[in-house]
């Protein structure tokens, strides 16, 4: 069992990115069924508000802190440290693994031209992973095809980037129906990868500010950042009555 740290009822990983990836590598040696969570503080406050996914959030195997309002929490609430272990890194480390292990990969989000172009640059970057197959994450109506045609592919692996909520509960409702042993949501990884948007520059990455150079390349999230207050007020008032729990 991978060592985690409790922050509002869900075990976060404690560790740097290669640790993470030993933990998901050694569940896959032993045939486990893996599904990551990549958390950040957006996905607390709906866990909060919504008892069905903190369910979903809570059944996951193993919850790295993605963003950096879950390392801050933890400091605040547990005095604790947490390495940030953001979901584009994460998966690429997957990506590399899997390339070196020969495990094949199933890659599901974004819209039709971002993951044909995606696909197409990390068959560049991993030019002996086995794609097993991909398709884009307009799917509403047709998600037994999908699903079809990802037990046809026999991946090990699959990457969902169809944002939360919706990539964590495709997984929780899909993963006892699926041939992978590691499923990951990775957000809107696919959209870097395909060359359609930048990450940002590394010394903002270094503060964790990743979230606000997304909100100044893309003014629709700006209405996304109304959980922020919500948020800093949980955390504050956690920490003032010493309850974490609703």
């Amino acid at each position: 069992m991978a060592e985690s740290l409790d922050v509002f009822g869900l075990r976060v990983f404690i560790g740097s990115r290669q640790k993470a990836l030993i933990a998901i590598g050694d569940r896959m040696a032993e045939g486990l069924s893996t599904h990551v969570v990549t958390l950040n503080s957006e996905m607390i406050v709906r866990a909060r508000r919504e008892s069905q996914f903190k369910e979903v959030l809570s059944s996951a195997d193993i919850i790295v802190p993605d963003g950096i309002g879950v390392v801050w929490a933890a400091r605040i609430l547990r005095h604790k440290r947490l390495r940030r272990i953001p979901g584009i890194d994460l998966a690429e480390g997957v990506l590399r693994t899997a390339e070196l292990a020969g495990r094949s990969v199933y890659l599901l989000g974004a819209r039709p031209k971002v993951i044909a172009a995606a696909r197409q640059r990390i068959e560049i970057h991993y030019p002996r992973l086995r794609i097993a197959g991909s398709h884009h994450g307009y799917f509403q109506g047709q998600e037994e095809k999908v699903i079809e045609d990802i037990v046809e592919s026999n991946a090990k692996i699959l990457l969902v980037g169809t944002g939360s909520p919706g990539q964590e509960y495709f997984i929780a409702r899909t993963r006892q129906r699926l041939p992978c042993k590691l499923m990951v949501g990775i957000g809107g990884s696919f959209d870097i990868w395909a060359g359609y948007r930048r990450r940002a520059a590394k010394w903002m990455q270094s503060l964790g500010l990743e979230w606000l150079h997304r909100a100044m390349v893309d003014i629709r999230r700006w209405r996304r950042l109304g959980f922020i207050p919500s948020f800093l007020w949980l955390v504050l008032a956690a920490k003032l009555t010493g309850r974490q729990t609703a």
